[in-house]
Parts: C-alpha cells; sequence; structure tokens
C-alpha cells in the first residue's frame, strides 16, 4: 500500500490527453447478490491509504459516518461506504481511503484496495438510468477491466453532500443578482449533487444557463451552438458568454474539453472557467496548460458567482442589499394541540406559490419524526373504536364511522413494517383525505405544525433502510432532527393495491405531441406515463419542481439557440403541486412568467383535491386541475388541453 500512491504529481502529464488514474477498491461480497463488485475513485483525490485507525465515534452522526479521526492533528470524519451504499456484507473494512475534495479531508472505509488502472475517459461510460436510479445516483461512470469486471466510479460529492457536508442553506443568499437573461452560461459536470448547486447559483445571479452530464455532452451542444451560429451568420459569442467546466466527467473530462474549445476558432473570445473539487496547485497548473481562463475549488457558490460576473461582463459584483436569511425548518410554529392544530386550515391558502408549506408531525414510537402535508389533514382524534373486519390487507385495522362516512383506518408502523414501534396501536389518529378518499391513520403521537420552504425539502433519493419506499421527502429541524415526510400514494398502492386503468382512446396525432409531467411519487409517474402511452402522446418527467424547472429552462434556452419555438419541443406541462425543493405552484408561476412558453399549456394533477387547491393552481396561473388519480379525467382533460394547443398553433 505503501508504494501504491508515490509520485501522483509526476501524473499531471495526463492532463488534456483524456486519461486518469484510477484507485480500484472492493467494499466485500454482497450478501443480497452474492457478488464482489469492483468500485473506483480517481487517484488526483486520493492523499492516502491505510489501515482503518482506531475511530471515535460522535452522536447525532449519519448513520455511515462512523465517527472521527485524529490523523496529524487534523479531525477527520470517517465514512463507512458499504453502510453508505446499503451493502450488506460480513467483510470488515480494513483499509481507509483518505481523501481530499474541495481543501476538506475525510476517510472511506473499504474491505481492500486492488490496483492503480490507467484508463481513458472516453472508456468511462455514463451508468445506464436503471443503474443510476438503484444507486441513487451515486455512480458516475462505468468501465470495463480486461477480465470482464465493470468498474463502477463513485460521486464522491454526492456522498459528502449527504453525509459530512455541512448545511449550505445560507451559502446562496448573498450572491447578487446580475438579472441579465441575455447572459448564457453552459455548464458541465457529472455529478447531480454539483449540477444542482451550479445551477442554484446561477439562479441567483439571474442569467441563463444549460447543463450537460459530462464532457462529451458538453462539447456536443457546443459544436450544436456554433453551428447555429454559422448559418445565423453570428459569431457564438452572440449565443454562449462563458463556459464552466469540472475537471474528471466521464467520455471527455474537462482538459480536454477546454483543449476542444480553445482550438476552435469559432469560440474564441469564450472565456472557460474551470470548476473542481481537485483543488491543489498542480490541478491549477493543469487547467493553465490548457488554456483556462480561471479555476476554482468546488464549491464556494459565492466565489463562483464572482468569478462568473468577471468573465460575464467584467467588473465585481456588488454585495447583496440586506440579505434575508432562508427560514429554518421548524422556525415557525404554528399550533401545538390536537384541538386545535387544524384550525381555519383553508385560510393557508396564502402560502400558494411562496415555495412554503405546512407539515404536521407525529411520531409511530420510534426515534425517527415523521411529517405529512397539513392540507392532506382533516382533523386529528384521539383513537377511536375500530370494527375489525375479515380480510383485510396488512396493516389496515379495520373500519370506523365518520360523520356517516364509513373509512378504512391503517396503522402506519404497520404498514411501513417498523420494527421497533411499539406492538399498541397509538394514541391518536389522523384522518386525511387523498384523491377525495378519506382514511384514518393510527400514529403513536402528533406533535405540532412547523411551516417550511419547499427549498429546505429534499428528495430522499440515497436514504438507507426499510421505510425509504414510504417517503417521498425529508427536512431538518432546527434542533437538527430529521423529519420524513410520508409518500401517501406509494402507502395506499401497496396497502390497496393500484387501480387499473380502464380503456382509453387513442389520440389522434398523438405520435407528434409531447408532454412534459413531473410528480414525486413512484407510483403517480408510473400511471401518468401509463395514460400519456395510452393516448400515444411521447412524454418525459422529472421528479421534482426543481429538476423540472431546470430541465424546462434547459430545453427553452435550446430552442431559443437553434432559432425554434417552444411550440415544437412541447405542447403540454403537468405538475403535481407538493414537490421537494420546488412545488408545483412555483413551477407554474415561473412556466407562466416566461414568454418562452407563452401559450403551453399547464395541467395541474394533485391528491390535493379541495376548492381551495384549485383556487391556488387557479392563482398562479395553471389552465386546468385534475384531481389524483382519475385515469379517465386525467386522459379527458389532456387530450382537451392538447386538442386546444394543436388548433391555436394551426
Amino acid at each position: 500500500m505503501s508504494e501504491l500512491l508515490k509520485s501522483i504529481d509526476a501524473r499531471t502529464r495526463l492532463a488534456g490527453t483524456n486519461k486518469l488514474e484510477i484507485l480500484l477498491f472492493s467494499l466485500g461480497t454482497d450478501a443480497g447478490t452474492g457478488r464482489r463488485e469492483t468500485f473506483g475513485i480517481n487517484v488526483f483525490k486520493v492523499r492516502e491509504v491505510m489501515n482503518t485507525p482506531t475511530i471515535t465515534a460522535a452522536p447525532e452522526m449519519n448513520a455511515a459516518v462512523k465517527g472521527m479521526v485524529s490523523l496529524r492533528g487534523a479531525l477527520v470524519p470517517v465514512v463507512d461506504l458499504c453502510d453508505y451504499v446499503a451493502m450488506a456484507t460480513d467483510s470488515q473494512r480494513k483499509i481507509m481511503i483518505v481523501t481530499e475534495y474541495n481543501h476538506h479531508t475525510q476517510g472511506f472505509l473499504v474491505e481492500a484496495v486492488d490496483t492503480i488502472l490507467r484508463v481513458d475517459w472516453a472508456q468511462m461510460r455514463v451508468p445506464p438510468e436503471m443503474l443510476s436510479n438503484t444507486m441513487g445516483g451515486l455512480v458516475t461512470a462505468v468501465t470495463e477491466l480486461e477480465d470482464g469486471r465493470l468498474v463502477m466510479l463513485l460521486d464522491v460529492e454526492r456522498i459528502l453532500a449527504e453525509t459530512v457536508k455541512p448545511d449550505d442553506s445560507m451559502l446562496f443568499s448573498n450572491i447578487a443578482p446580475l438579472d441579465r437573461q441575455d447572459l448564457m452560461v453552459l455548464y458541465a459536470d457529472d455529478s447531480s449533487v454539483a449540477r444542482g448547486q451550479i445551477q442554484r447559483t446561477l439562479e441567483a445571479m439571474g442569467v441563463r444557463s444549460v447543463g450537460a452530464v459530462n464532457g462529451r455532452a458538453a462539447w456536443d451542444e457546443l459544436r450544436r451552438i456554433a453551428d447555429h451560429a454559422e448559418r445565423s451568420g453570428r459569431p457564438v459569442r452572440d449565443f454562449l458568454q462563458v463556459i464552466l467546466t469540472d475537471v474528471e466527467m466521464p467520455e471527455m473530462d474537462g482538459y480536454l474539453l477546454t483543449r476542444s474549445i480553445k482550438g476552435d476558432p469559432r469560440f474564441n473570445g469564450i472565456p472557460v472557467l474551470m470548476h473542481s473539487s481537485l483543488s491543489s496547485a498542480s490541478n491549477q497548473q493543469l487547467g493553465q496548460s490548457v488554456g483556462v481562463d480561471e479555476y476554482i475549488p468546488k464549491f464556494e457558490p459565492q466565489r463562483l458567482a464572482e468569478a462568473l460576473v468577471r468573465l460575464l461582463v467584467g467588473k465585481p459584483p456588488e454585495a447583496a442589499a440586506s440579505p434575508v436569511p432562508a427560514m429554518r425548518a421548524g422556525g415557525a410554529l404554528v399550533g401545538a394541540s390536537s384541538t386545535s392544530l387544524l384550525d381555519s386550515v383553508d385560510a393557508r391558502t396564502r402560502l400558494a406559490g411562496s415555495n412554503r408549506m405546512e407539515i404536521l408531525l407525529f411520531s409511530l414510537g420510534t426515534h425517527e419524526l415523521f411529517g405529512i402535508n397539513v392540507f392532506k389533514v382533516r382533523e386529528v382524534t384521539e383513537t377511536p373504536e375500530i370494527t375489525r373486519t375479515p380480510n383485510m390487507p396488512d396493516g389496515v385495522e379495520g373500519l370506523i364511522s365518520l360523520r356517516g362516512d364509513v373509512i378504512p383506518v391503517l396503522s402506519l408502523s404497520s404498514v411501513m413494517k417498523l420494527n421497533d414501534a411499539p406492538p399498541d396501536r397509538g394514541d391518536s389518529m389522523m384522518v386525511a383525505e387523498y384523491s377525495k378518499r378519506n382514511l384514518g391513520f393510527l400514529v403513536h403521537e402528533v406533535d405540532r405544525i412547523i411551516r417550511v420552504d419547499w427549498e429546505k425539502v429534499r428528495a430522499p433519493e440515497t436514504l438507507a433502510g426499510g421505510t425509504n419506499t414510504y417517503i417521498s421527502a425529508v427536512t431538518e429541524l432546527a434542533d437538527g432532527r430529521l423529519v420524513s415526510i410520508l409518500d401517501v400514494e406509494q402507502i395506499l398502492a401497496n396497502t390497496f393495491g393500484e387501480a387499473e386503468i380502464g380503456e382509453i382512446d387513442r389520440m389522434s396525432g398523438g405520435e407528434h405531441m409531447n408532454v412534459f409531467f413531473v410528480d414525486d411519487s413512484v407510483v403517480a409517474r408510473k400511471k401518468i406515463a401509463e395514460v400519456l402511452d395510452r393516448l400515444t402522446v411521447n412524454h418525459r418527467f422529472a421528479q421534482n419542481g426543481m429538476e423540472a424547472w431546470t430541465r424546462l429552462s434547459g430545453m427553452a434556452a435550446r430552442a431559443q439557440q437553434s432559432g425554434r419555438s417552444m411550440h415544437e419541443e412541447l405542447n403540454l406541462i403537468l405538475v403535481d403541486a407538493e414537490m421537494p425543493e420546488m412545488d408545483g405552484y412555483v413551477l407554474t408561476r415561473n412556466i407562466k412568467s416566461d414568454k418562452r412558453f407563452d401559450g403551453i399549456p399547464v395541467v395541474m394533477h394533485s391528491s390535493l383535491s379541495s376548492q381551495a387547491n384549485h383556487a391556488m393552481g387557479r392563482s398562479v396561473g395553471v389552465d386546468a386541475y385534475v384531481a389524483k388519480f382519475d385515469a379517465e379525467a386525467l386522459s379527458q382533460t389532456l387530450r382537451a388541453q392538447l386538442s386546444r394547443h394543436a388548433n391555436h398553433q394551426n
């Protein structure tokens, strides 16, 4: 091992050759598959490899963080990668890989290290979508060894963002807006976490952007822009002002991308900003050797914004005036007792378009804290007398009569198979309404209502454990506790089965129409796709509002650059109401205030089906509102809106 990492700086000669060196390692034999997979990490990010030292456990850390070690006077957090990816194995993690990212040092526990492999970035492939979904975006690239083994390159930025990285909620608050929609930045990064951070920075600056998932995709996009500029008889500079690139990316790295840009006279005068977690002086020299105009380490939004402003307009930005700190989860206590918790729920319609929501907090008798959107809760009562009925699904306690309405009652701890929950059913019942159906949920204890920003509610893309099937989002309280927000659609589908979709006739001309839909529920996305398939309408989707707005903005930017109308790309947008990071109301308001989307109908599709929610949708400009999940109503609404849009265009 001591010989493994000698003379890393000598490898700087790889810059611009589109090659990298990977340290191969394993996490042991997966008990579920019986396989021993091979993972990799860029050698440039590795400081040393050592036997696992004594680790000091620390309280209230992510489950995958085993504690801290003292390494030459510095306290270094230690992450067990096996625990992080939720791999069941009996292997001991005897080796620690010490890495440096963005001037931060951390240790990763692994079973064993293998060797250092030199590969061409062109051999590193973007992982298939199935692997990306299964691993939660953790794998950024895959390559094949001569013996047939596949090596998976890990997205360390994502691991750190979800384990040891401090809260970044205030990082974007001091960015001064340029508000220059005439400026365009193209950025490339293979890490979804990094792309999200870059996008948030650019949105705070108020400039347009288009993103790419690797250097090859960025180069393809740049050539399309250049070709369009040539056809228009205009310089590329009229369409694109700055290129922002990561260093290590599959298929084409940032060095080769920069060299390609600087070697093409069509891109003369367009600066390249290199933005990388490889932050050593040698890496900066490498960037300079291929012609980058500036090099900044990840991830400092203020510094990134300042560099972009210098390159975009040639002067430093003024400090943002009187920044308003983002509201912390748990910052507003709305109620405290079961009898008064839900008074005047409809009065909260003023939250529409504010990207805020109110969550009812409750426990199931375990150490976890759960939440449910207040709009879905009709009332909270003590657990009533329940009539048990035969042949009910697991987790369904029976039926109750509530003011003449017979409703099923579910024990959430039983449905979610929480083995450490107490055996009793709980003292409280929440009565919730979903898609015009009322249900009772038994819980251990109801806590209070909090008001949070949707942007602080995150999708649980890499949660470990058995309950994540039922969790649609996660937020953090002021005291550091996490709140898991339930995906009730998934709970109902798993408990009662998914409703069959009836006959839906093909839509005339549907094969020439395109729908973009967004929903954070896996069940809902599946059902929406099935309806669109029956209509024979083309479709794409996003999993939350922020992702949807990022993709829609990118589509609009590309259409604008190519001189095409968005009506040629998109015929309808279907949005859910409540989604992490950006809700459907803010998403709709963004779409309706952007002239590039003029005339494209927005349909809101939500399990929040009260008249108040319909009014909230209308207030932000939705063209139609459909309650989940009524396949016939959805298909009829889509058919009518698509036909109206097509007739208007003709």
